[in-house]
């Protein structure tokens, strides 16, 4: 192949709507802390690579949730952690903050040496509260949301970076520092990337508006197609004037805070059907993205690598494919972007970038002179993995960065800018069902936990439509709820593969999304929806007390 291979980086940045609908008091505090340490700082870096273009997604929820930070919300760790210098702490107060706030990878703790300090004795003192002072608790505030604030951030602040080396003995107006701080960082993430776009540097694309898997919420019956051995809930899910709407209103929400239409979408979690194909269209999009095994499946071929992990025929992943409905589809590498979001950390930046530089010359050097156009698709989350790498990923991203403006054989794109100026030649045969995970839904649906939760789901929505009519038809404050619940992340943790310290939280709120629909019509929930989904040997399991755990968010793509 002669001239520069396209490489388009799409950074997905996703979190589930933790507003919650009856008091609307944010539950869990995941879109404060990685507006801080990842959304602006994504951004930022990119910024300093002016030869470098990127594609990110924001899903419409997710900024939502910014702007109400930004306007003064608060959630229940903000209040909890403005309590440790304002009151003495309740024993319960004591016990949430040693589960919650040590919630970060434990490399991130390992790297701050008073933060260190503090879970060893959370540790020690076992079940023992009282013997830890309120300074502790102080303290323990204190780091937790600095540890989340991105380190380039800390040494850019003078003040950030006089508590980091100060290390204990917090005073309120130190604590009301860090969260403004915080605050301010959510803020102005929305604007950053609006400004990055105007400049031609970043395409921003759409995701339907509160991260559900279309597909099923399309047709439940969906899963079956490929895992025939799913628990297909009964009755079916079939509601497509909701996926049509998630759509619509993501489209729609894209337009009035950024000011331009998207072009381009990444179904949550890649989860595609040749009916969500259809919804995207109608819904004047262009072009969507999805993973290898999804592609692999709809052309009947196999993507072979060798042996050290690069395409050996790299023309069948390396190209946008036409749609037969108008449009166009790229599919993202899957191991190359894979060795990213869970490799990558445990590498130098520079062993790391030599890795998929070395990877991926060797599938371009693969790609015949004609044909294409040709075009390499990374994807995966943009916030979860840095946690993993040391300094939050900055040395591997400036590495990363520099090494694709400088390389001769490859340019980075902006995916609807390159499809304008390359139109696919090769139509795509077919679209399998499936997702960028084991290409099917397995990870939403199939589970008894998950039969139960769409049975919930499903009742509630034939019972809305039953007091209102259509989705479009409905009041805001039942549309909304039943929109929210319809996410994936719900369904996630439903799974017997996921679990977290919070499962019992999105076990709550996504009932709480639905009861509320009920008392709207006037109607008591049903048992169904009101006692707990999660397998009971779940709701009885305790995490250990002062361990350092994931955050709830926080899963593999």
């Amino acid at each position: 192949m002669k001239g520069k291979l396209p490489v388009a980086i799409i950074w997905h940045m996703h979190q589930p709507y933790y507003k919650h609908p009856q008091t609307g008091e944010f539950v869990l505090p995941w879109v404060r802390l990685h507006a801080s340490k990842d959304y602006l700082h994504m951004a930022r870096l990119l910024h300093e690579f002016p030869g470098v273009r990127a594609n990110f997604t924001m899903v419409p929820s997710l900024r939502d949730q910014l702007e109400d930070y930004a306007g003064g919300a608060e959630d229940e760790d903000v209040r909890l952690t403005m309590r440790t210098v304002e009151a003495p702490l309740r024993p319960e107060e004591k016990w949430h903050m040693l589960r919650r706030f040590f919630s970060i990878h434990g490399n991130v703790i390992h790297q701050h040496e008073e933060y260190l300090r503090l879970l060893h004795l959370a540790m020690s003192v076992g079940s023992r509260v009282e013997l830890l002072s309120d300074e502790y608790f102080v303290d323990l505030a204190l780091w937790f949301n600095l540890a989340w604030i991105d380190p380039d951030d800390i040494r850019g602040d003078a003040r950030l970076e006089e508590l980091r080396t100060r290390k204990y003995r917090f005073s309120r107006e130190d604590v009301r520092y860090v969260i403004g701080r915080q605050r301010f960082m959510a803020s102005g993430v929305p604007h950053l990337y609006q400004r990055l776009e105007r400049e031609g540097q970043v395409e921003l694309l759409t995701t339907p508006y509160y991260h559900p898997i279309l597909p099923l919420l399309i047709d439940s019956d969906a899963a079956a197609r490929s895992d025939p051995d799913a628990i297909i809930p009964d009755p079916p899910f079939r509601y497509g004037e909701d996926a049509a709407y998630q759509l619509d209103e993501a489209v729609a929400s894209h337009r009035r805070a950024l000011g331009r239409r998207p072009r381009g979408v990444w179904p949550s979690e890649g989860s595609v059907s040749p009916e969500v194909a259809d919804a995207i269209t109608a819904a004047g999009l262009e072009w969507f993205a999805s993973d290898e095994g999804v592609l692999s499946r709809s052309i009947g071929v196999e993507l072979h690598r060798d042996e050290i992990g690069a395409l050996a025929e790299p023309w069948h992943l390396y190209r946008p494919y036409r749609l037969p409905q108008g449009g166009a589809a790229i599919f993202r590498d899957h191991v190359l972007s894979d060795r990213i979001g869970f490799a990558y950390g445990q590498m130098s930046p520079n062993d790391a970038v030599g890795d998929f530089l070395w990877k991926l010359e060797r599938a371009r050097e693969r790609l015949p002179d004609d044909g294409g156009p040709w075009l390499a698709t990374i994807i995966l989350d943009g916030e979860n993995a840095w946690e993993a790498y040391p300094n939050n990923g900055n040395d591997f991203l400036r590495r990363f960065y520099g090494a694709l403006e400088a390389h001769e054989r490859f340019e980075t794109v902006r995916v609807s800018e390159f499809l304008d100026r390359n139109p696919p030649q090769v139509e795509l045969p077919r679209l399998h069902s499936g997702s960028w995970i084991d290409a099917n839904y397995r990870v939403w649906i199939g589970e008894p936990a998950h039969a139960r939760a769409w049975r919930a789901l499903e009742r509630t929505r034939r019972f809305a439509r039953a007091q209102w009519g259509g989705i479009r038809e409905m009041p805001p404050s039942v549309r909304r709820p039943l929109l929210v619940a319809e996410g994936s992340d719900w369904f996630w943790w439903y799974s017997s593969r996921n679990s977290s310290s919070e499962d019992a939280v999105f076990d709550q709120l996504f009932r709480a999304n639905l009861e509320v629909v009920w008392w709207y019509g006037g109607s008591e929930p049903p048992d169904e929806v009101r006692a707990p989904l999660l397998d009971p040997s779940r709701l009885g399991e305790v995490p250990a007390r002062g361990g350092a755990m994931l955050p709830a968010e926080q899963h593999a793509s």
